[in-house]
């Protein structure tokens, strides 16, 4: 039986597929010998009750997004490494089909997120890890407290982002506003300086995204706010002024598991997206973003405003999604996934707050009420009335660290050392270079599941060589044992730099090397 659908999109070497909209038992047990991996499907209630394959499992499309998502983030993992197909039936006219383009636009949005991350995670598996060792000993010491979520009450968030419409928005906020909590975007920076806006609170979270690169040396105002995966020169520029999330890392699960608990905010997505829901956190009456436009601008290229010192940085994407627009019906973006989660979000902390998106162009956030820079004079008059000033920030909350100390660190500390000492132990000699030892060597080491959710990222970005059936090179194994061992020491130096304490040196130097 040959099935016509409505579209198709077909995924090379795909064994799990996506459905929406009614189908035939006929058509389903046709596609669920296609696709033995499994099979999502997005049904009209009345189909519910309809008995199925085993490996078919349905959602009828009257639940909400996040059933949807939820559902979407489960099966995407059944085949790690190929998306699954997806097909809409041709009947959804009999249904519902607005319901059905609001749920294809979740799948398509999910299945983009999902294996940008998982290409990127590939892809920058080392540099993450490394990151993440370099910045252990202030997540260790240095991590938000749930003491700040009482810093905004009655007060006015302003995010910045670095969007082209940064440009024109930025200045207009520079005076004639209740002062506000200013939460900043990394890239924002040189447009704030120029501005004379100095930011309470800088977010940075992306691993190759560098001080030097936003910022010019002598500008490091406020507070750090940074992921474990930040580059290092955000901690190095800032010092002890730093505060770290937790976020969808590996290791921080690790650590999890030892008893140092993930912080209640994490770092989500992006720069821009983790200073909203920072801003979120501090529990402030209202939230204004500005340059959070989540599109490209001009012909879809631009990305970054004038004022930061970063629009020569331009997007050249394959492909561009079009989503609602502030101003237009559609805009092109090739941050798809990004767009869609901040809308997410803005639409869910709606409810409870006003969330104010001040811009001339862009992508629509849902929930947020939409201010041109031409309302500016009616929009100072809302904020004088109903804002109270944010008070300076020399709040002894400021002082306040989630940390972990004295035996509790030392106790973590000599495990991870014990880790250390196991997987050195396994590694070969550093001439050594048969193929098959190497191979063997590293499937023993991250047969150990602790070293192996210690290493996190790199763990995920090695695994792939190590598949069964995969016949990596010599060079690829070289590199991978090359990676390691400059993880392992930069490990140990993170154990020494947690605790410099004469007595814990002694002894790790002297269990280490007796």
């Amino acid at each position: 039986m040959t099935t016509e659908w409505l579209s198709e999109s077909d995924s090379s070497g795909a064994k799990s597929v996506i459905l929406l909209g009614p189908l035939s038992k006929d058509q389903l047990l046709e596609e669920s010998e296609k696709f033995p991996v499994g099979i999502l499907w997005f049904s009209p209630p009345i189909q519910q009750d309809m008995p199925l394959p085993s490996n078919v499992k349905n959602i009828s499309r009257s639940k909400n997004a996040l059933t949807f998502k939820s559902a979407l983030e489960t099966f995407i993992l059944l085949d790690y490494h190929t998306p699954p197909s997806v097909k809409v039936s041709n009947k959804i006219e009999e249904d519902n089909p607005t319901e059905y383009t609001k749920i294809l636009d979740l799948v398509i949005a999910e299945i983009d997120s999902t294996m940008r991350a998982r290409r990127t995670r590939s892809e920058t598996g080392f540099l993450r890890q490394r990151q993440i060792f370099t910045n252990l000993a202030g997540y260790l010491t240095k991590r938000l407290p749930n003491e700040w979520n009482s810093l905004g009450q009655g007060n006015l968030a302003v995010v910045v982002g670095a969007g082209p419409s940064l440009d024109v928005t930025l200045t207009l906020l520079n005076s004639n506003i209740p002062k506000p909590i200013i939460v900043a975007a990394d890239s924002s920076l040189k447009a704030l300086k120029s501005a004379g806006m100095d930011p309470d609170f800088v977010v940075s979270i992306d691993p190759q995204k560098t001080f030097d690169s936003c910022s010019d040396p002598d500008y490091t105002p406020g507070i750090a706010i940074l992921s474990t995966q930040s580059h290092d020169s955000w901690r190095k520029h800032w010092g002890e002024n730093c505060a770290y999330l937790s976020g969808r890392v590996i290791t921080e699960d690790w650590l999890a598991e030892k008893g140092i608990s993930k912080t209640n905010h994490l770092a989500i997505n992006n720069a821009g997206l983790s200073a909203l829901a920072f801003a979120d956190f501090l529990n402030t009456s209202a939230i204004l973003t500005i340059g959070l436009d989540l599109a490209g601008g001009g012909d879809g290229q631009d990305r970054y405003a004038e004022n930061t010192n970063r629009s020569h940085i331009q997007v050249h994407a394959s492909h561009y999604h079009r989503i609602p627009g502030n101003y237009d019906e559609t805009v092109p973006t090739p941050f798809l996934s990004d767009w869609q989660e901040t809308s997410d979000y803005c639409k869910k902390i709606s409810g409870n707050k006003t969330v104010i998106n001040f811009n001339d162009r862009g992508a629509k956030l849902e929930g947020a009420t939409l201010v041109h820079p031409k309302q500016i004079k009616e929009l100072k008059e809302v904020l004088n009335e109903s804002i109270s000033p944010f008070v300076s920030l020399d709040n002894s909350l400021l002082t306040l660290r989630k940390s972990l100390s004295g035996l509790g660190l030392n106790q973590l500390l000599v495990q991870l050392t014990t880790l250390c000492d196991k997987a050195w132990s396994e590694l070969p000699a550093e001439t050594t270079s048969e193929r098959n030892s190497m191979l063997n060597s590293l499937r023993i080491i991250l047969a150990n599941r602790d070293i192996a959710s210690l290493l996190g990222d790199f763990a995920f970005s090695i695994m792939p060589i190590l598949s069964p059936g995969k016949k990596p090179s010599s060079q690829e194994i070289k590199k991978a044992f090359s990676e390691l061992r400059e993880l392992l020491w930069r490990l140990e130096d993170s154990i020494v730099e947690c605790n410099p304490e004469e007595e814990f040196l002694i002894r790790f130097f002297t269990e280490k090397f007796n």
